[in-house]
C-alpha cells in the first residue's frame, strides 16, 4: 500500500507532468508522420524515407522517456515499435504489412496510457492493452528476413561500401532498384568551417536527389583541410548534377547508372550464403550507456493557466493605463497643474506603447496553428473509412491559420462531430455514388481562413445534402415546430441544431442518437462564435464555424442604454450610426432599417434586458455581425472604445443569456460585456409585437 501511495505521488510530481507533456509532443509528431505516410500510400507515391526515419526516432525517444520514469510496459511497447519501424527503414517490413498497420494503433494505446497515469489504480508496468498489443506486434514481425544481396557493378572503393551502415546500404539498393543514378560528390573543406561547408554542400545535393551517406574521402588535402564525400542518388546524370551543385572545388563522378530500358537494376545479385554459416551476432549494448537527457525540442512548454494569469496581469495594466490617461487630462485642464499634466501625458504615451507590445507578445504566445487539430481529424477520418466502409478523400486547407490555444482545444470535439455526420449522414456508399454519376470516392473539405478579427472554418462534403422535408417532419414529431407553421429554408436548416433531433431511423456507432450538432452549436456559442449550415439537395452540405481569434484582451465599444453601460466586443462591430426614429420601418412584426438598400433587423438593447427607455433620446444603431449574420442594436449613446479583459460573472446568477462576462473600465467601474453571438441568434428567432 505504501508503495502504491508513493507511486501515486510521483505521478503527480512536476517531473511526471513534464514527462507526459514531452511524450504528448512526440506522439503528435508521430501522428503527423503517419498522416503523411497514409497520404503517400493513397496517392501511390514513393514513400518518403524521412517520414519513416522520423517515426523511428520518435519511437526511440518514447522508449527513453518511458524507461527514465520506470514505465516498463510503455518502454517495451516503444521498443517493439522500434523493431517494426527499423524493419520498414531497411525494407524488411512492407508498408502494407500487418505489422505496419499496428503502428497507428500503438500510438493510440500509448496516448491512452498517458491519459491514465494520474490514476493511482493504474499499474506502473502497463495495462493489458499494452501487453496484448506487444504480442500482436511480435506475431506480425515474426517473418523470415529476405536474403541479402551483393552490390556489384558500382564504381566505388570497396572500403567505402564496407563503411556503409545497414540502412545506408538498403537505401542504396532501393534507389538502384528504382533506376536512379548513383553519384559520388567530393569536396575539400577548411577544418574551421567544415560544419557550415558540409551542410551547404549537402543541401545543394538534396535539392537534386537523396544523400545516401556522408563519409571521409581519401585524397590529398592541406594541413588545415579535410576531404569528405557524399554518396547520392538522383534522377540527374553526372553533367546535370555537376551543373546543379555550385560549390567551390567540388567534384562529381558517376558511380552507377541503370542500363538503357531496364526497369530494375541487374547489378543486385543474391549473395550466396556459405554452408553452415551462422549470422554474426550484433555487438552487445554497452550497459553503461544511457539515453540522452537532452530535450526533444527547443521550445518551452508553458501551462496555459500561467498564460491566463499573465494575461490577467496585462489586463490590469491596461485598466491602470486608462486611469493614468484620465488623471493626465484632469491635470492638464487646470492652469496650476498643466505642466505636470503634460509630463504625465508623455509618460502615459510611453507606457501605452510598452503595454501594447507586452499585450501583443502574450497574445502571440497563446496562438497555435490549426494544424494540430487537422492532424487529429485525419486520424478520425482513417478510422471512419474503416468503420463505415466508405472511401472518402479528406482535403485540408489553411492548416497554418492560428487561433488562441484555449479556443483550439475546445474546437476539436465540434469539428469531430461535423466530420462524423458527413461520413454517416451525407457521403453515400460507392455503388450508390456511381449510380448518381458522382465519383466513387467521396470528398470532405476542411478549410480555415482569417476574416478580420475572426477565423472561419468551413467543412464541406459532396454528399446527398439535407432532406428539408424529412428534417421538417422530424421537427414536427419532436414538437419543435407546429405542422402548420410556414418555415423559411433557413429556419428549417436550423432545426439540425435542436437537441435530440436526428434524421436517421437507425442508431449506428457514429451517429443517429440525436447528439452532435447541438453540441457543436453549444460549444461554439460558449466560445463567442456561431455555426451556420447550407445544403444543396444531392450536391452536399457546408457547415461554417466562425470564431474570434482570441478571448483574452479585446477592444470594446462602450454603449449607454437605460442608465446602464455595456461593452460590445469591437471585433463584432461593423459600423455605428445615428438615425432618426422615422427611418425605422416595420415588416412582418419586426423593426428594420434600410442600410444601403439591404434590410437590417433591429433589436432594442433596452428591451432585451428589460430596462426603461429614455424619452427623447435619439437612437444610435450599432451594426454587429458574425459570419454572414447581421443585426442592428439600438442604443441611446456611444461612449468610446477601451481595451477590456473579459472575466466570468461571479455570484448566484452566472449564466445570463446575452451576457458573455464582465470587465473593469477604470472610472466607469464594472460593466457587462454583451454576447454578440447569442443576441444575433435570438434576434433571428423572435418577433416583436406589432
Amino acid at each position: 500500500m505504501a508503495a502504491r501511495r508513493s507511486r501515486s505521488r510521483s505521478r503527480r510530481s512536476k517531473a511526471y507532468r513534464e514527462f507526459v507533456s514531452e511524450a504528448e509532443e512526440v506522439l503528435e509528431r508521430m501522428r503527423a508522420d503517419l498522416s503523411d505516410l497514409a497520404d503517400q500510400n493513397e496517392a501511390g507515391a514513393e514513400v518518403d524515407p524521412e517520414s519513416v526515419n522520423s517515426l523511428f526516432r520518435s519511437a526511440h525517444s518514447l522508449k527513453g522517456l518511458a524507461g527514465m520514469f520506470g514505465l516498463d510496459g510503455l518502454s517495451e511497447l516503444s521498443h517493439h515499435l522500434e523493431d517494426v519501424l527499423d524493419g520498414m527503414r531497411l525494407g524488411r517490413v512492407a508498408m502494407d504489412s500487418p505489422a505496419a498497420s499496428l503502428i497507428d494503433e500503438a500510438v493510440g494505446v500509448f496516448a491512452a496510457e498517458l491519459a491514465s497515469l494520474d490514476d493511482p489504480k493504474t499499474p506502473a508496468e502497463g495495462s493489458e492493452a499494452v501487453t496484448e498489443l506487444i504480442g500482436r506486434i511480435d506475431s506480425a514481425v515474426r517473418e523470415p528476413a529476405p536474403p541479402g544481396e551483393a552490390l556489384t557493378g558500382l564504381d566505388l572503393d570497396p572500403a567505402l561500401l564496407r563503411a556503409l551502415t545497414e540502412y545506408e546500404e538498403h537505401r542504396l539498393r532501393e534507389n538502384m532498384r528504382r533506376g536512379r543514378n548513383i553519384h559520388l560528390v567530393e569536396a575539400t573543406f577548411e577544418i574551421l568551417a567544415f560544419d557550415e561547408g558540409l551542410a551547404e554542400l549537402s543541401a545543394a545535393v538534396r535539392e537534386a536527389g537523396e544523400v545516401l551517406s556522408t563519409l571521409p574521402s581519401p585524397g590529398a588535402a592541406g594541413e588545415s583541410q579535410i576531404r569528405f564525400g557524399l554518396l547520392a542518388a538522383s534522377e540527374l546524370d553526372v553533367e546535370a548534377l555537376r551543373a546543379r551543385v555550385d560549390f567551390p572545388d567540388a567534384s562529381v563522378r558517376g558511380a552507377w547508372e541503370p542500363a538503357a530500358g531496364a526497369s530494375a537494376t541487374p547489378a543486385l545479385e543474391p549473395s550466396p550464403a556459405p554452408e553452415d554459416s551462422v549470422p554474426a551476432a550484433a555487438p552487445p549494448a554497452d550497459p553503461h550507456e544511457i539515453e540522452s537527457l537532452k530535450s526533444i525540442s527547443d521550445t518551452v512548454r508553458v501551462d496555459i493557466r500561467k498564460l491566463d494569469e499573465l494575461m490577467n496581469l496585462v489586463g490590469e495594466l491596461v485598466i491602470q493605463r486608462g486611469a493614468v490617461s484620465s488623471i493626465a487630462r484632469r491635470l492638464q485642464a487646470g492652469p496650476a497643474t498643466a505642466r505636470i499634466g503634460g509630463e504625465l501625458e508623455k509618460v502615459h504615451k510611453l507606457l501605452d506603447r510598452k503595454i501594447q507590445g507586452l499585450q501583443a507578445g502574450v497574445l502571440e504566445v497563446r496562438m497555435v496553428p490549426l494544424r494540430q487539430v487537422f492532424e487529429k481529424l485525419s486520424r478520425v477520418v482513417r478510422r471512419l473509412r474503416r468503420d463505415t466502409d466508405k472511401e472518402v478523400r479528406l482535403e485540408l486547407r489553411g492548416a497554418d491559420t492560428e487561433l488562441d490555444k484555449l479556443i483550439v482545444e475546445e474546437l476539436v470535439d465540434p469539428l469531430m462531430h461535423v466530420v462524423r455526420n458527413s461520413f454517416d449522414h451525407a457521403i453515400e456508399p460507392g455503388d450508390e455514388r456511381r449510380e448518381l454519376g458522382k465519383p466513387e470516392v467521396g470528398s470532405i473539405r476542411i478549410e480555415a481562413f482569417q476574416r478580420g478579427n475572426h477565423v472561419v472554418i468551413e467543412v464541406a462534403d459532396d454528399g446527398s445534402g439535407i432532406d428539408l422535408e424529412r428534417l421538417h417532419a422530424r421537427g414536427v414529431e419532436r414538437g419543435l415546430v407546429d405542422a402548420g407553421d410556414s418555415l423559411s429554408r433557413r429556419e428549417v436548416l436550423d432545426l439540425i441544431f435542436a437537441p435530440g433531433l436526428s434524421t436517421r431511423d437507425e442508431v449506428t456507432e457514429t451517429s443517429g442518437r440525436g447528439v452532435g450538432m447541438d453540441v457543436v452549436k453549444n460549444n461554439l456559442t460558449a466560445l463567442g462564435g456561431v455555426v451556420d449550415v447550407d445544403s444543396q439537395d444531392g450536391r452536399g452540405t457546408t457547415i461554417t464555424l466562425t470564431l474570434p481569434i482570441t478571448l483574452a484582451i479585446i477592444q470594446a465599444l462602450v454603449v449607454a442604454v437605460g442608465g446602464q453601460r455595456y461593452a460590445v466586443p469591437l471585433n463584432s462591430v461593423l459600423e455605428t450610426m445615428l438615425v432618426d426614429a422615422q427611418e425605422i420601418q416595420r415588416s412582418d412584426g419586426r423593426e428594420i432599417l434600410n442600410l444601403r438598400g439591404e434590410p437590417l433587423l433591429l433589436r432594442h438593447l433596452s428591451r432585451e434586458f428589460g430596462l426603461p427607455e429614455t424619452e427623447g433620446a435619439k437612437p444610435h444603431v450599432v451594426v454587429i455581425g458574425l459570419g454572414d449574420a447581421r443585426l442592428g442594436l439600438v442604443v441611446e449613446g456611444l461612449e468610446g472604445q477601451q481595451d477590456t479583459v473579459i472575466k466570468p460573472v461571479q455570484g448566484p446568477v452566472q449564466n445570463v443569456r446575452g451576457i458573455a462576462g464582465a470587465t473593469e473600465l477604470g472610472e466607469l467601474g464594472a460593466v457587462l460585456v454583451l454576447d454578440v453571438a447569442a443576441l444575433i441568434e435570438d434576434a433571428g428567432r423572435r418577433r416583436e409585437a406589432a
